[in-house]
């Protein structure tokens, strides 16, 4: 009569079977490459989204519509980062001036030659331009101003409070606030040359707030 079926050894060495490895094993393999493709393909998502967050609004600077024009400027007393000291918007009172919100970071904010180049026209006539950091590191910042130049005010910006009272989106964003400290226009995108020029012009020309219509300035009624 024949005898019983054969039965594995319980105390054979696993290295010694054909059998497959337990299939935890085999899973736990298998888990671990879908998570590494995860993070490839987060990383191919993010990094393109990080380049456009840094150059969101553009290379080209137009007017925009903001709920501030024709409304009283966010009033402010921060840190200058160029030199001691604080600046308040109280010391432009009765003052034509220009508030720039930038960082290291961002790609068009890079049009500090097109600032200098307004600044040094205006800024004899009474014309002040401040830059206002954004979302930035004061020593990347002041890094970015000896590598690209430029002579006008820059201030830091703590917890973000002033960027909120100007409702900025992103950098860089450019306002003009008139002698009476209302704002008269506001400016997306890197400012190009004799922008700056023909904003002031048109304020000290029609008296309104300067929006954007098929993109030529026009004043709002």
């Amino acid at each position: 009569m024949p005898g019983p079926p054969a039965t594995a050894d319980p105390l054979s060495h696993p290295g010694t079977s054909d059998e497959e490895p337990p299939a935890r094993e085999v899973t736990g393999a298998r888990r671990r490459s879908p998570i590494r493709w995860v993070a490839i393909s987060l990383l191919v998502i993010l990094v393109p989204f990080l380049v456009l967050l840094g150059t969101k609004i553009g290379s080209s600077g137009g007017i925009a519509r903001s709920p501030l024009l024709g409304q009283p400027a966010p009033a402010f007393s921060v840190p200058r980062i160029d030199q001691r000291g604080a600046l308040a918007s109280s010391e432009l009172a009765g003052r034509l001036y220009v508030v720039n919100f930038w960082a290291s970071w961002c790609v068009p904010c890079r049009e500090n030659p097109v600032l200098e180049s307004f600044y040094r026209r205006w800024q004899p006539a009474g014309v002040e331009l401040v830059g206002i950091l954004y979302g930035d590191q004061v020593d990347a910042a002041l890094k970015f101003r000896r590598e690209i130049g430029g002579s006008w005010p820059l201030v830091d910006d703590p917890g973000g409070r002033v960027a909120v009272g100007y409702g900025v989106r992103g950098v860089p964003e450019t306002f003009v606030v008139d002698g009476r400290g209302v704002v008269m226009a506001k400016l997306v995108g890197a400012v190009g040359e004799g922008t700056l020029d023909a904003v002031i012009d048109q304020i000290r020309t029609g008296g309104a707030p300067v929006t954007a219509k098929n993109d030529r300035y026009r004043t709002r009624r």
